[in-house]
């Protein structure tokens, strides 16, 4: 985070509550205040939670010229103001050991924190025997040595909360569904909403549920299942800003999958947990090592922290494991109670015939930067490493695959065709920026003969950037311009049967997407990646950045970058601040 940004850089809202806080406080703190509020704003913007004071300490605040008072005295002086309580009162300010928080953000993580311990605390829902004769009629029984995902279903089916974390390819969609095949058979009739963060996201869950479903024989019936993005779910409100569903209009589902986890902030996760009835099931899955939500918080990573699924399973699970199936499994040596329903899938199923990125995706969840980087620059045929000098070596094969989306057949063959490639970019601005190459694109089919004829032309992706339930179209759904048989501009979304166009004058904030930052590729696949890394040394240069882009790549995957910037970032795996992992431990 910056310590001294210009005035002009702060968001104007942090910029008003921070004179709003300081003209509420004692005058002789108005300029701590204000420094304060302002440096909790920019660490919010930057994904935290809260702010811990220690580490600030000393520091130029923003806009100021005084250094910060040192932890102790700053937190003294602050709980002095009556602005700053422990929680307890509704103060603008929450401090509690050595931390402080908006009350808002505070509140959410004591609400999620207060719903996980009292899901924890109740009995499990069914009994080992009657969950293993439901896993070997529907074929998820476990086979051979430790399979991780029969223990996903084992514990997901037993509780009313589970978490199944994995990399890509570690089989977390094979298991939910067939967790759903084995509670269709412990609660017949049983209803499921399946969400995700974006529509491309919820699509693909959608898609995958449905392929998994009928390999083992089901059929999803849709006046039970119903797939969707998270906000269209809770019923999302734009003109309120608010959610239909929530303690008053619960979700009427006995079952609800959040799907890319990861994803979800802070605020989304505490209005899901409100709105689900207090009977009702909810499973998490996601990846613990991909980019967190661009809002504040770190749920998934924070659950997993305090469960570390990785060193073993509870002692509660392990032993109705053995009742179950007369196996073992390992057991941490002083467990939380999260670890007998948080599950990490281990062995990788898709990266048989890729094994550059397979060898980099495993290299990064062992936190192994060498391994990592070896991978990078091994000459893979999946996985190249290029410098920035070479770029323009990129551009024929760049050229061909733009000319081949807006020479396509038709709207739904654009689509099918976008999808087999997308340059992924750290940052939106700079050299190596999502804007300047969506605009180096565009060159690209101006120079190969296609006529862009005004902002409509014919091949233009369109990536949708808010969420607008009247045209059903939301965040992450990409879509593509192309006239109907009379000329009309449209731009078309869906695929297949699902095809369906709308007006420009109807979408919602969009943005051409030849190339889209890292952070609105989650959720995605594609079956080549290009990923455009900074010139510069920058905070995008961070692990679970470069690591969630390249997994997005089905097929190929090339990274052009310094590579004496990129060895440093493949250790740079950061960690928000956040409260929320240390109340689940207690």
């Amino acid at each position: 985070m910056n310590e001294q940004p210009a005035d002009d850089l702060l968001p104007e809202v942090a910029v008003h509550t921070a004179a709003l806080l300081q003209s509420l406080g004692p005058r002789a703190e108005s300029d701590l205040l204000r420094a304060t509020m302002l440096l909790l704003e920019l660490a919010r913007a930057d994904g935290d939670a809260c702010v811990t004071l220690a580490d600030h300490q000393g520091h130029v605040a923003p806009t100021c010229s005084q250094p910060l008072p040192l932890a102790a005295a700053w937190q003294q002086r602050l709980l002095a103001t009556t602005l700053c309580g422990d929680g307890t009162t509704d103060t603008p300010l929450v401090l509690r050991s050595g931390r402080l928080w908006l009350l808002r953000q505070f509140r959410c993580e004591q609400r999620i924190a207060a719903w996980v311990r009292q899901r924890l605390q109740m009995p499990p829902l069914h009994s080992p025997a009657a969950v293993a004769t439901a896993m070997r009629e529907v074929g998820a029984a476990p086979t051979g040595a430790t399979d991780w995902q029969a223990v996903g279903v084992f514990a997901a089916a037993r509780s009313p909360l589970a978490i199944l974390t994995g990399g890509p390819g570690t089989g977390k969609t094979t298991t939910v569904a067939r967790l759903f095949a084995v509670l269709q058979r412990l609660q017949p009739g049983m209803t499921a909403a399946f969400a995700a963060p974006t529509g491309k996201a919820a699509a693909r869950l959608q898609q995958a549920i449905a392929e998994r479903s009928a390999a083992l024989g089901l059929t999803l019936d849709e006046d039970r299942v119903t797939t969707q993005t998270l906000h269209r779910l809770l019923g999302y409100l734009p003109v309120d800003d608010a959610f239909r569903h929530g303690p008053q209009r619960p979700l009427p589902w006995d079952l609800v999958v959040v799907d890319e986890a990861s994803m979800v902030d802070l605020a989304l996760v505490d209005a899901l947990l409100a709105a689900l009835r207090p009977d009702a099931r909810l499973l998490l899955v996601g990846d613990q090592d991909q980019l967190a939500s661009i809002a504040s918080g770190q749920v998934l990573g924070d659950l997993c922290r305090a469960a570390t699924p990785r060193t073993g399973v509870g002692t509660r699970l392990a032993a109705d494991w053995r009742l179950a199936f007369d196996a073992s499994l390992p057991i941490q040596p002083d467990p939380n109670p999260l670890a007998d329903v948080t599950i990490a899938l281990r062995q990788n199923h898709r990266f048989a015939t890729q094994p550059g990125i397979g060898t980099f995706a495993q290299a990064m969840q062992q936190r192994d930067a060498g391994m990592a980087l070896a991978a990078l620059r091994h000459g893979h045929a999946d996985l190249r490493l290029l410098p920035p000098a070479a770029t323009d070596t990129l551009l024929p094969s760049l050229q061909q695959h733009v000319l081949a989306v807006a020479n396509a057949r038709d709207a739904g063959d654009a689509l099918a065709t976008l999808a087999r490639a997308r340059i992924l970019c750290a940052t939106r601005h700079g050299q190596n920026g999502v804007l300047t190459w969506n605009r180096r694109c565009e060159e690209l089919l101006h120079r190969g003969g296609h006529r862009l004829t005004g902002p409509w032309y014919r091949g233009r992706p369109i990536l949708i950037t808010a969420n607008d339930p009247q045209t059903r179209l939301f965040n992450g759904d990409l879509g593509v311009a192309w006239p109907d048989a009379e000329g009309r501009e449209l731009i078309w979304f869906g695929e297949g049967e699902s095809l369906r166009a709308v007006s420009p004058l109807r979408l919602p904030a969009h943005e051409t997407a030849w190339a889209m930052t890292v952070h609105k590729a989650q959720g995605s696949e594609f079956a080549q990646v290009l990923l455009m890394m900074p010139d510069k040394p920058g905070p995008s240069w961070q692990a679970a950045l470069i690591y969630t882009a390249i997994t997005r790549a089905q097929r190929t995957a090339t990274v052009v970058a310094d590579p004496d910037l990129l060895a440093p970032a493949l250790a740079n795996w950061q960690s928000r601040s956040s409260g929320l992992a240390e109340a689940l431990a207690d």
